[in-house]
């Protein structure tokens, strides 16, 4: 597979100061691509900061409120001014929480939304008109051939919107996935003129520091999660890595230059059958 064009390409991420975020800023590293990340806490990760001398490009972090359309502009325009250009968006912010719908509250709703759904978009949207005003300050004549120019963006969405689980209350993550998951074939129409192309992965259940946060309290849920996994003979949940090969492709031109409009759905099979009920113990 050849991804050499991202080399020297910039890749805004948000979420990426731990879990699939800086596994993802990890693997655009290693394929020579500079990173912005964009996530909530004040101080960078060590782990990330080191991606930079380690693979010999640059890293910048930046703190942001993405819920905020006016921060995440903002910061959209400090990257573009440290970097020079934006070429790949990955979202891969989000929360969740575990909550029956008869009892969730406006509050988890509003703060789920506000950070998965919204930030998603405010960031993508302000990528998008960067990578729009680059291309037509080239005077390149439209449509743009996305395998020399253009950019990709990526939303990170969940198994969840595909097939949720009996094993969790989670409707307003799920319900704000599948909000995210319906911006990528009206944004893919739209962007496609400019090269650039718009697509989603949304992961199975993924053995992160969070999952292993749940392991420790919840074990009866993660081993629900190994059983419903098709690979692995029951036994294991994917890793973080699984996911590193679809998303390179995807922001790469040269590999993923044909592909817009497209959910992945990266689970182990999950998703492709009817799930047996882990005994407890």
């Amino acid at each position: 597979m050849d991804v050499s064009d991202l080399k020297g390409k910039t890749a805004v991420i948000t979420g990426a100061a731990r879990g699939l975020g800086l596994s993802f800023a990890s693997a655009l590293a290693q394929a020579k691509c500079n990173i912005a990340v964009l996530d909530i806490v004040d101080a960078a990760p060590e782990d990330l900061l080191r991606l930079g001398a380690q693979h010999e490009i640059r890293v910048e972090y930046y703190a942001c409120d993405i819920s905020s359309k006016s921060h995440a502009v903002s910061t959209i325009t400090r990257v573009e001014q440290d970097f020079g250009r934006i070429d790949i968006n990955v979202s891969a912010a989000g929360v969740v929480s575990d909550e029956p719908f008869v009892s969730t509250t406006e509050q988890n709703l509003e703060r789920t939304m506000a950070i998965n759904f919204n930030g998603s978009f405010f960031v993508a949207q302000a990528c998008a008109a960067s990578m729009i005003k680059r291309i037509e300050s080239s005077q390149s004549k439209l449509p743009i051939d996305p395998v020399t120019n253009g950019g990709s963006i990526i939303f990170i969405t969940s198994i969840a919107t595909h097939i949720p689980s009996a094993a969790q209350n989670i409707c307003a993550y799920i319900a704000s996935k599948a909000a995210v998951k319906g911006l990528v074939k009206p944004l893919a129409v739209e962007m496609a003129p400019y090269g650039v192309r718009v697509n989603s992965i949304s992961p199975g259940y993924m053995m992160t520091d969070m999952m292993r946060g749940l392991q420790e309290r919840q074990p009866d849920l993660v081993r629900q999660f190994q059983k419903e996994t098709l690979l692995g003979g029951g036994e294991r949940i994917g890793d973080p890595e699984n996911l590193l090969g679809p998303l390179v492709m995807i922001c790469s031109s040269k590999a993923g230059g044909w592909v817009t409009g497209q959910d992945l759905l990266v689970d182990g099979g999950a998703g492709s059958w009817k799930h047996p009920v882990a005994s407890e113990g």
